[in-house]
């Protein structure tokens, strides 16, 4: 497999590591009273809406919810994605 394929999946699954991790912490935080703040969420996105065609509907959206603690995660995992990468593609 080419490099930039195992790099790419390598920075893939850190994200996906960071974004796991996060939501977790932030599931746990919010039981604990003085950090509750970093389980705190945020909707990000574009409501629904529809398109009536008489043949076909379409309806489109996207909406993300964050935590404090998935972005502070996925920060940290962009951070030491180098480091990971130079030790495992030495």
């Amino acid at each position: 497999m080419p490099q930039g394929i195992l790099k790419g999946t390598l920075m893939f699954a850190i994200l996906l590591a960071a974004v796991i991790l996060g939501s977790l912490i932030g599931d746990f935080a919010r039981t604990i009273g003085g950090i509750e703040w970093i389980g705190r969420t945020f909707e990000v996105g574009i409501p629904t809406f529809s398109l009536n065609l008489k043949v076909f509907i379409i309806t489109l959206g996207f909406q993300v919810h964050v935590s404090v603690a998935e972005i502070v995660m996925i920060l940290i995992g962009i951070l030491t994605y180098p480091k990971v990468a130079k030790i495992l593609f030495a």
